[in-house]
C-alpha cells in the first residue's frame, strides 16, 4: 500500500509541475496576508507552505482551521523568485497539490524550482524574470545553491 501512495504522490507532483508551467500561475490559501502552512509530517519543527496548481485544489482544503482562507494566485515567476528562493532561505518546505485530507509530498523549494525550469525547457517556454537577468541565470543560481548543500 505504501508503495502505491508514493507512486500517486509522484504522479500528482508531476501533474503539479506540468500544470503550473502550462498556466504560469500557482495557487495558495490566504487570509489577511497569511498563507496556509502545515507542520511537516517528516521533519520535527519544520513548516510546509502549501501550493496548488489550480484554485479548486486550494478551495477543497479551505475548511476547519482554514475555513476563513480563500484561494489566491501568484505568477509562476513570483512563485520561483520570491517563494521558492525565500522559503529556501527560511528553511521552509513546499507542499505541492496536497489533497483534502492534507496529505502530500514535502519538497525542498529549490528542487521544485529546478523541476519547473526543466519543464519550461521541455516545453520550450522562457519566463521573464524580474530579479534575475534570465531564466538561465536563475537556473544557475538554484543549481549552485543545491550543490552547496551537498558539500
Amino acid at each position: 500500500m505504501q508503495e502505491n501512495t508514493n507512486g500517486n504522490m509522484e504522479a500528482n507532483y508531476r501533474k503539479f509541475i506540468q500544470r503550473i508551467v502550462e498556466t504560469e500561475s500557482v495557487w495558495g490559501l490566504t487570509h489577511d496576508d497569511t498563507w496556509a502552512t502545515s507542520s511537516s509530517a517528516e521533519y520535527e519543527e519544520a513548516e510546509v507552505i502549501l501550493f496548488w496548481s489550480d484554485s479548486a485544489g486550494a478551495k477543497v482544503c479551505a475548511e476547519d482551521d482554514w475555513k476563513d482562507y480563500a484561494p489566491e494566485s501568484i505568477t509562476l515567476v513570483e512563485f520561483l523568485e520570491n517563494w521558492c528562493v525565500g522559503m529556501y532561505g527560511d528553511e521552509l518546505l513546499l507542499g505541492p497539490d496536497w489533497d483534502a485530507s492534507l496529505v502530500g509530498r514535502e519538497m525542498e523549494p529549490l528542487v521544485v524550482a529546478l523541476d519547473v525550469i526543466n519543464e519550461l525547457k521541455h516545453k520550450g517556454k522562457t519566463l521573464e524574470f524580474s530579479q534575475y537577468d534570465s531564466q538561465e541565470e536563475f537556473e544557475e543560481q538554484v543549481i549552485e545553491a543545491l550543490e552547496g548543500e551537498d558539500e
